[in-house]
């Protein structure tokens, strides 16, 4: 049995099995648990950015902001009241502090006329003027004039000790007062955002592709609708070990969803998993590819979720000889050849004539050689591909030609 050599383009893939999945896909669930008050999409239903989708029950909430708004607005009456009465007694106690200043200043006068007094009096005492009696009254108010600055002072450092007191009581007064409104402010804007929250909005514009609760289910945090956008898909594919060695990211590839294996839509390999997974006993390597620009365009119906194959172009070469792998064997050296069948003036006879060959590359089906780096071999000779081990070098054979009978 003979085969021809053909000329053309060789190319070499290895293929993969996976699903195509949207770039762009999340699962959306609740901050805080509830019941489920209402469903405003369907699976399948097409919406768009900020599109409410689920509500919870929020009455209670509600009931919780009302109650706290009011709480709110008395501790701010509160606090304005706090700060009315801590400016008077702040006032007031000021004041006591300007008299008791001004009661010192006039016992410091008081001492110091009285002190004068009795140096005018001692002097006249000396000079026969005045009398001991004199001298004795003087010195009395003298010294009941030091006892009323004394006094003077001690009031003053009262009334002045009692001022920072107040001070400091005013400060603490205000920052509870001031924390207290603080506080509640934090809680409504809390109940706010809870409220908020109770509502799921779409985060872009796509489809509802799954929908986990009903109206009147009761949720948690876990994930409750999923929102895909099925104009932007990618591939996500797992090649077995032995075949992922040659991959690397830029190599094109073709995508053939499983629904419709007529289909070749251009892809390129954007990124392979650092590490292989263990899948039933071998090793599984995870590779991501998008679409070309092109490959969607029209009417290609596929989704988010078909399964597909993805043939990842390893090779690809132009203008080879193609030779059909059951024409190659090897000498004991481990060098190719093969053998071409030269016909003779018979129908169907000719002489087998050995030609090495290197094959730059293989497939499932044909390696594919240089033609400038064979001799004795081109384009529509044809090669005998059984019985190829009892062949030798000039022998004659029979044979039928390609397509013949």
């Amino acid at each position: 049995m003979v085969e021809p050599v053909e000329s053309g383009r060789f190319v070499r893939e290895v293929t993969g099995s996976g699903t195509i999945e949207a770039t762009r896909e999340r699962g959306l669930a609740f901050s805080a648990g509830g019941t489920v008050s209402g469903v405003l999409v369907e699976e399948g239903d097409a919406v768009s950015e900020g599109q409410p989708l689920i509500r919870l029950d929020v009455a209670e909430l509600e009931r919780n902001v009302a109650s706290t708004r009011a709480s709110l607005q008395s501790a701010r009456a509160e606090l304005e009241r706090t700060l009315a009465q801590l400016n008077v007694d702040r006032l007031d106690a000021e004041s006591v502090v300007v008299q008791g200043e001004d009661r010192r200043l006039q016992a410091v006068a008081e001492l110091r006329s009285r002190e004068a007094d009795v140096e005018r009096v001692q002097r006249l005492l000396e000079l026969g003027a005045a009398s001991r009696d004199e001298l004795r009254d003087v010195s009395d108010a003298r010294d009941s004039a030091a006892r009323a600055l004394e006094q003077a002072e001690l009031s003053l450092a009262a009334a002045r000790s009692r001022l920072s007191n107040q001070r400091s009581l005013a400060a603490a007064q205000r920052a509870s007062a001031e924390a207290n409104v603080a506080r509640l402010e934090t809680d409504l804007a809390n109940l706010q955002a809870r409220i908020d929250d109770a509502v799921l909005t779409a985060p872009f514009g796509g489809v509802v592709a799954t929908l986990a609760v009903e109206e009147g289910d009761a949720t948690g945090t876990q994930s409750v609708v999923t929102i895909a956008d099925p104009s932007d898909l990618r591939i996500r594919a797992s090649f077995d070990e032995n075949r992922a060695a040659e991959l690397a990211v830029g190599l094109p590839a073709a995508i053939v969803p499983d629904a419709d294996t007529r289909l070749r839509l251009p892809a390129e390999v954007v990124r392979l998993s650092p590490v292989a997974a263990r899948e039933a006993g071998s090793a599984q390597v995870e590779v991501m590819l998008a679409f070309g620009a092109a490959a969607l365009q029209g009417d290609v119906a596929v989704r988010p979720g078909y399964t597909v194959t993805a043939r990842v172009r390893i090779a690809d070469l132009a203008d080879m000889l193609l030779i059909p792998l059951e024409a190659i064997t090897e000498d004991e050296d481990g060098d190719s050849f093969v053998f071409r069948i030269d016909a003779a003036d018979e129908p169907g006879a000719g002489t087998a004539r050995r030609v090495r060959v290197d094959p730059v590359d293989r497939n499932a089906t044909v390696a594919a050689v240089d033609p400038a780096d064979t001799e004795g071999l081109s384009d529509g000779d044809t090669l005998a591909v059984v019985g190829i081990d009892e062949l030798e070098d000039g022998a004659p054979v029979r044979f039928t030609p390609p397509g013949g009978s």
